[in-house]
């Protein structure tokens, strides 16, 4: 954890917050240096937090990461009753520099997001109020980081949490919504394609035949811990060089992370590969969850280079296919191309973001 109190020979110090409604105290991580909590696994799973929030991956992202990142545990007296992962924003980030510091510099913010993953939120509170941000993550924050904690950018807020983060000066404004897929009432695949429409169901059987009928293409759908890190990271880059349309382009997911990433029971892939060779040729990585698994990455190889037209769109049965076997409400499609989510029977949920002056 960071900045223990002078007098304590530990980094693993923990602090109290004042005030009977908020938690009774709470740690700060930087898992660059931070071993992993005891009771980690046990608050994953209570929160559904998906896989990226595995220590060693988080650990490994924060490595590569431009900025410092903190992971923020909250207690009550029975034990962890919120999580708040943040990346500190401010000088001296560069856009080609890794972080070089344990902490932020002596003024910027925190960036609350989820730490791979815009299609989640970067908290999970107990009884569910997101106000918590302001009441007892905030105070923490400035108690740990310094005054020169200035403002604090909620990402991923609902419309509830959007209303809830209230504070004076504060500025809302609606970012890009997420696409969700509900399957719970659906009994089959052919169910599925049964509601959408008729030129989406005729386009996605032909797609899924042509598929089937590749002799040099087979699809796999399952755990990915005896992959290659190493070549998904390679095939996610073909996806990911597209996407150079804002000011900082995120950092591609590195061959060290993935190796985390993908070793963790709750990955799921869905690998369109070379039958006799096993190489890839196109992936859909997705994050699990007890109801809501999360669509994190796709790519495909260029057809020059061996990839195969509308894998993308195949991707979605397959997705489907997996969902309705492990008995999932639904799947989450993440950002961008709504319209054409909505082809696939997904439906929208509105987003925002939140700045707050901190004082």
């Amino acid at each position: 954890m960071i900045g223990p109190p002078a007098d304590s020979g530990s980094r693993a110090a923990v602090r109290t917050l004042q005030g009977s409604a908020r938690a009774a105290h709470y740690e700060v991580f930087d898992p660059r240096f931070d071993p992993e909590p005891a009771y980690w696994s046990r608050l994953r799973a209570t929160a559904g937090l998906y896989a990226d929030w595995s220590w060693a991956a988080l650990a490994a992202q924060a490595w590569a990461a431009r900025t410092p990142q903190y992971v923020t545990v909250l207690h009550a007296d029975d034990g962890p009753c919120g999580v708040v992962w943040a990346a500190w924003v401010g000088p001296p980030t560069r856009r080609h520099r890794f972080a070089l510091t344990t902490r932020g510099g002596r003024i910027g913010g925190l960036d609350v997001r989820a730490p791979n993953n815009a299609s989640a939120p970067g908290w999970w509170f107990a009884d569910g109020t997101g106000q918590r941000l302001l009441t007892d993550y905030a105070p923490a924050m400035r108690d740990r980081l310094g005054g020169g904690s200035r403002l604090l950018l909620a990402r991923q807020l609902g419309d509830t949490d959007a209303a809830a983060v209230s504070a004076p000066l504060r500025i809302v404004r609606p970012t890009e919504p997420i696409s969700m897929l509900d399957t719970a009432s659906f009994e089959s695949v052919e169910h599925w394609q049964s509601e959408l429409r008729a030129t989406r169901r005729r386009s996605l059987t032909q797609i899924e035949r042509t598929v089937d009928d590749d002799p040099h293409l087979e699809v796999r759908t399952g755990p990915m811990a005896d992959t290659d890190a190493g070549e998904v990271a390679t095939l996610l880059r073909h996806n990911a060089e597209k996407h150079h349309d804002v000011p900082i382009v995120p950092l591609p997911m590195f061959t060290g992370y993935l190796e985390h990433l993908l070793r963790q029971p709750d990955v799921v892939g869905v690998r369109y590969v070379d039958p006799v060779s096993g190489a890839l040729r196109a992936l859909a990585l997705i994050l699990d969850h007890p109801q809501w698994p999360v669509i994190r990455s796709w790519s495909t190889l260029p057809l020059h280079r061996g990839g195969r037209r509308n894998l993308y769109f195949d991707m979605y049965t397959q997705a489907v296919r997996f969902a309705l076997a492990s008995g999932k409400k639904g799947i989450v499609l993440g950002k961008k191309m709504t319209e054409l989510k909505r082809t696939f029977g997904a439906r929208t949920v509105a987003q925002h973001a939140a700045l707050v002056p901190l004082h």
